[in-house]
């Protein structure tokens, strides 16, 4: 969080979790700020409004859109979208939550804080409405949530990193698209041969790929899917919380070899410039991006705006560690879910709680996937919605890579993700800037996450 100290969001939210829970206890939310409804949350003709957290409601349209399509089919409900930013949605959540305002329904932006907002009480428990997914193959990432057997959001969409390539650029340098079947050392193969060709093609200022090493998870969640056992999340815990984090090193040995040959920009000019992957892969300043599938309906939208240059592209599974994986390709992708204030009057409780139910599932995932985004639910309904928007790919393959794919979670959920999150955040900056060595780096990180105290008492240093 930008200007706000390591753990301070954590501690702040144990303390307003106390103070909501008094005011709804003694006055009933309707007295903490609700007026018009009854103690239980009904208005006057029987109806229920909620309210729902958004963030940059302009450029994601899915809340606005989720919240009108479910009032068209639950006329007995309205829900009003309230707009937060979304550089500092969990601090201003929190404020909310401090002054006993929170909305009935917020998303979860990812994994890393999910564990602060579950642990203090700040969310009603969803599993018995999870239930209803537990053996239904199209909602997978629901086992995400789950923390100690309970379940406190459910995910509405997913977003899963693939291979972005520039069809165009490619097929004009002479060079074969992905086929799915890459590993990272083919990878480095194809961005050296790019690197001779592409001039000859017409494309004299452009890089074979571009890493967008502002996300941390590039390499960091890479490397920790692709090298924990199994596709649960068991044995991404135990490494992810293990203390030891020499799993990141032959990434970072790739990625720095890349800098050094010029095949991407370097970590200190994508840092100086503030550049961004949509205007290197948007303008054909790169042939290939490593980047999640939230980019497909925004791309397709500034080709036809004329923000991005017209060309063929399609997306391939995210090149792998070994052959091995090639079959059922690993990535990583934190779903974005709906939790329920635990403090709601039990009207707007149960109709928010309804609410998260369809969005989870194949309705709310058609009108998610309707506004550019990939819905958590995965049917073949659901994709159909998606990659009927004009603009997207449709070959077979950038269709099937979502489905085909192994999505392991970007932030393992613990007492210690966000610990480890800032200081393994950290290690990247020195070790992909080179003001410090992998090693030097590395070692400071685990020093200052095993004194945290935080780890399981069995594992770090």
């Amino acid at each position: 969080m930008v200007g706000v100290r390591r753990g301070e969001l954590r501690h702040r939210l144990r303390r307003v979790v106390a103070a909501v829970a008094a005011c709804a206890a003694g006055l009933s939310l309707t007295a903490c700020g609700s007026g018009g409804a009854d103690a239980d949350g009904r208005n006057p003709d029987g109806s229920v409004t909620i309210s729902m957290a958004g963030w940059t409601l302009s450029t994601r349209p899915e809340f606005q859109a989720l919240a009108s399509a479910y009032e068209k089919s639950h006329p007995k409900v309205h829900i009003d979208v309230k707009e937060y930013s979304a550089d500092d949605y969990d601090k201003q959540l929190i404020a909310d939550l401090s002054a006993g305002k929170a909305p009935d329904v917020f998303p979860m932006k990812n994994l890393k804080m999910y564990y602060t907002y579950a642990s203090p009480g700040a969310l009603a428990d969803l599993t018995a409405v999870a239930a209803e997914y537990k053996d239904d193959a199209n909602l997978a990432v629901a086992k995400d949530y789950v923390i100690d057997g309970r379940t406190y959001a459910l995910p509405y969409r997913v977003d899963a990193t693939v291979l972005y390539y520039n069809r165009t650029m490619l097929e004009k340098a002479g060079v074969d698209v992905p086929d799915g079947t890459w590993t990272w050392d083919d990878y480095l193969a194809v961005c050296r041969e790019l690197k001779r060709k592409l001039p000859a093609a017409g494309y004299k200022d452009a890089y074979p790929t571009y890493h967008h090493t502002s996300f941390q998870a590039i390499p960091q969640a890479i490397a920790l899917a692709q090298q924990s056992k199994g596709s649960g999340v068991e044995g991404q815990n135990d490494l992810f919380f293990s203390g030891d984090y020499s799993y990141l090193k032959p990434m970072y040995a790739l990625f720095l070899k890349m800098q050094h040959e010029e095949l991407t920009l370097s970590y200190n000019t994508v840092s100086a410039s503030k550049t961004t992957y949509q205007s290197q892969f948007g303008t054909e300043k790169a042939a290939l991006l490593p980047m999640g599938t939230w980019f497909m309906g925004p791309l397709a939208d500034q080709q036809k705006s004329g923000e991005a240059n017209k060309f063929d592209w399609g997306v391939a599974a995210l090149p792998q560690l070994t052959s091995a994986t090639i079959d059922h390709p690993v990535t990583y992708g934190d779903p974005t879910g709906f939790a329920v204030s635990a403090n709601s009057p039990s009207a707007k409780k149960k109709a928010a709680e309804d609410f998260v139910a369809w969005a989870a599932g194949e309705e709310g995932a058609k009108v998610t996937a309707r506004t550019g985004s990939v819905p958590a639910y995965t049917s073949d309904a659901a994709l159909d919605a998606f990659f009927a928007k004009k603009g997207l790919p449709t070959d077979r393959q950038s269709r099937e890579v979502i489905r085909k794919s192994v999505i392991k979670q970007e932030n393992p959920v613990g007492e210690a993700t966000q610990v480890i999150q800032d200081e393994l955040n950290m290690a990247q900056s020195s070790i992909l800037s080179e003001t410090k060595s992998v090693d030097a780096a590395l070692a400071k990180a685990e020093n200052a996450i095993g004194n945290t105290g935080l780890l399981p008492k069995d594992q770090g240093k």
